[in-house]
Formats: structure tokens, sequence, C-alpha cells
């Protein structure tokens, strides 16, 4: 009986902690499905207050709190509020950097159950970004050089990341060719020797990031205007780094460039496109069998939104256009990212299906001893064994939670104009270069300074 007793508990204890997990994987697409049409609308208090609303429905859990603190900030930061949307993104990168480590507690429970048992830490792509949009709000906010410091945080803490991993685990996202253009452009703004000389180092690795490891992994080209910018600061420094810039030029001989000379007296606009929505994540399964008997594992793995705006086109005073290219494909990023993090999840997920098993088996061994000795208890033993077993392959789901309010790419442009106000006439182009949406930004231009655009399109 004592034995028996052991079997009961802990069969209670295993389906309670399943039961009590088992779909509790937040439907994202769902909850998604009724913020985006006040995205899209643009309308973005009314999203803030459709987040607020769904503080306690959706993201009910602790779990679940570093996703409220991604998408309040978003909302927050698509609305103007840059302020307040650090501020919840501040929340984000602390809660995110405590929870990377994640607790051994929490462990045991997703050893039993699915990792939605664990706190959502999010995916390393996702917690480089929120130094992205941290440092599009600081820009938003006129404090460039705090802008910086959040676009040099995103190096950092891939470097990081990787130096956690295990040989053959770690992220083909070694580095960010973005975020190294977007810190020596930030640079670039301050002027002078030493600020050039540091933006030329970002440069320079921004141009290697992409060559080796942007093109090859996700399609995505050098973009021209990091060569003219390197090549701008180059020769802006003289004699000392006059073989650097031939060598520059001599690699890329038809970029054509405007010199800090013939920008004397001008301003720069660079404007970021944001377009498209981020992949959404779906269980993906395959089944693994012992003694014949089948045991699914679930994983996740992102699926692509359709996305019709690619590109867009401001046009310039004089009637002349300009176009953005792409920058930073985080569609491809995300996709990539979660199958450098596979081995990990496939390992756990593995062990979670064999420990259920074996409790599973333990229970049928124990009940047909009890049978054997006449204890016809051992019946309901078996057949609780059974349910669980059946219970543990129904049950099983991947951890489809993402932060999903991110774009799926970012394109870039960057030209000079004369210093005044400017109001610009903005296409958004589909694939084909046609426009399917248009919208208007204003700008004020100051003589030898940077100004900065971002725009936001999701159909």
């Amino acid at each position: 009986m004592v034995k028996f007793a052991k079997v009961v508990f802990s069969f209670l204890v295993l389906s309670q902690l399943s039961f009590g997990l088992w779909g509790c994987g937040l439907n994202m697409q769902t909850h998604y499905a009724k913020l985006r049409p006040h995205l899209v609308e643009r309308d973005f208090d009314a999203a803030n207050t459709f987040l607020d609303d769904s503080k306690v429905s959706f993201y009910q859990s602790e779990k679940n709190r570093l996703l409220f603190y991604l998408n309040k900030g978003m909302v927050l930061h698509l609305g103007g509020n840059f302020r307040e949307s650090n501020a919840f993104l501040e929340q984000a990168e602390e809660t995110s950097k405590a929870l990377w480590t994640e607790s051994v507690t929490e462990h045991i429970g997703a050893a039993l159950n699915t990792d939605n048992a664990l706190s959502y830490a999010g995916e390393d792509f996702e917690r480089i970004l929120i130094y992205f949009f941290r440092a599009l709000n600081f820009i938003g906010m006129g404090n460039l050089e705090s802008a910086r410091s959040q676009a040099r945080k995103i190096t950092n803490e891939l470097e990081h990341y990787n130096q956690s991993y295990r040989e053959g685990e770690k992220n083909l996202h070694r580095d960010d060719g973005f975020a190294r253009w977007l810190s020596g452009k930030l640079l670039e703004t301050e002027g002078g020797f030493a600020a050039f000389n540091d933006a030329w180092i970002d440069y320079r690795k921004a141009i290697a990031v992409y060559e080796q490891d942007y093109e090859p992994l996700y399609g995505t080209r050098l973009p021209k205007f990091v060569i003219q910018d390197a090549l701008r600061v180059l020769e802006a420094m003289g004699n000392d780094f006059s073989q650097e810039f031939e060598e520059l030029r001599q690699r890329y001989p038809s970029v054509a460039f405007i010199s800090e000379s013939e920008r004397a007296g001008r301003g720069e606009i660079v404007f970021l496109h944001l377009s498209g929505e981020a992949p959404y994540k779906t269980d993906h399964y395959f089944e693994i069998y012992s003694d014949n008997t089948p045991m699914r594992i679930a994983f996740p793995r992102f699926v692509r939104k359709p996305t019709r705006g690619r590109s867009a086109r401001l046009q310039m005073p004089g009637g002349r256009y300009v176009k953005t290219v792409l920058a930073q494909d985080i569609e491809a990023i995300a996709i990539q990212n979660l199958q450098d993090n596979m081995p990990r999840i496939r390992a756990k997920a593995v062990t979670r299906a064999v420990l259920k098993r074996a409790a599973a088996e333990v229970g049928s061994e124990v009940g047909n001893e009890m049978r054997t000795s006449g204890d016809e208890s051992g019946t309901g033993v078996q057949l609780a064994s059974d349910l669980w077993k059946v219970y543990n392959y129904v049950s099983e789901e991947a951890d489809k939670r993402s932060w999903i309010t991110l774009p799926a790419r970012i394109g870039a442009t960057s030209f000079f104009v004369a210093p005044g106000e400017y109001v610009f006439d903005i296409d958004i182009l589909g694939q084909d270069g046609t426009p399917i949406d248009s919208t208007q930004l204003s700008v004020a231009v100051e003589a030898n300074k940077t100004a900065f655009l971002f725009y936001r399109s999701f159909r």
C-alpha cells in the first residue's frame, strides 16, 4: 500500500503539473489579430489601450511579463511616446537579462512539461532589438549620444551570447552589420577627426559583416550608402588614411560619394523604413520510438507573414526620388536564430519526452506487480499509466511565444539637402515597384547636422 500511495501521489503531481501547463502557451496570433487593426490604422492610442486591457486577460502570468514590456514599448514607440517607450523597453532589458539564466526550479517544471513552464526570456535576436528601438527612441528625443550607446550594446550583447554557448551551438548572427553602420553614422554626426576615426572602425566592421555574413546567410547585400559613408570619413581624415581610402576605392570603383567639403553647409537626412510584420511561431512535430511506442516531440518553427510593401521612396526637392534598400532582414535573422538554437531546444524536448515516458512505464510496472500479488487496485494504476501516455502524446506543444509587434525588415537611405524645413511625400512600394500606400513626413534640417526620419508600414 505504501508503494501504491507513492505511485498515486506521483501521478497526481505529474498530472497537475501537466494539466496546469498544457495549453498555457499563449496564442500569440489570435492576440495579434485583435491588436493589428489598430496598428494598421495607425491608431496607436487604441493599440496602447488594448495592451493595457490585455495585461490581466492575456499576459496574466509573471512568466509572460517580458512580452508585455516588449509590445508595450513598441506601441508607445510607434505613437511617438519615446520617453515612455524607453521606460518599458528598459524593463524589458532588465527582465530579459534576469531570465536569460533560468532558474533550476523552472527547468524542473519544463523537463516534465513544455518550455511554456518557463518565464519567456526572449530569443537572442529579440533581446538585441530592444537596444535598437531604444536607440530610435533616443534619436526621436534628440539624444544621439545615448542612441549610439544603445547601438553599441547590440554588438556587445551578441558577442556575450556567443561566448556563453558551447562549440557547435553558437549563433551565426555573431555580429550586426546594421548596428555597426548606425553606430558609425551617429559618430559621424559629431564631426572631427576622433569621431571620424571611430566611425571608420564601425563602417569597416559593417562592410565585413554584410559581405561575410549577411549576404551568404540572409541574402542582404552590402548597401551602397555604407561604402559612401566609409569613403567620406576616410577622405576627411587625410593622408594618414590614404592607403585605406585607396583600397576601398579600388574595391568599389563605381561607388560615388559626397565628400566632407562638398557637404559643407548642407544637412543630411537618414530615412529608416521599418516594413512588414515579424514571423510567428507554430508547432512542428516529429516522433521518436521507445519499444515500438511513439513519443511525440514538439519544437517551434517560424512562419513568414506575407508582406506587400518592401521598400519606400522619398520625393526630393525638384522632383528627384531616393529609394530605400534592405539594410536589416529581421525575418531572416529570426528564422536562422531559431535554427541555431534548435539543438538546445530539441535536446530539452527529447529529455522531456523520455522522462514522462519513464514515469508512465514505472506506473505500468507497479500496477502489474500489484495485480500479480492479488491487489486489484493495480488495474487502476495501469489504466492511469495508459491514460498518462496518451495525454503526454496529445498535450505536447512547443513554446510559441514571440515579440509579435516587430517589423520584418528595415530599409534605409541617406541624402544631403540644404538647411530648411521639409515635407516629404513617401510612397511604400510593392515588390514590383508599384506604390501601394503613401504618407508624408516632415523634418527640420540644420547645416552640417544629420536628421533622422523613421516610418513603420504594416501591409
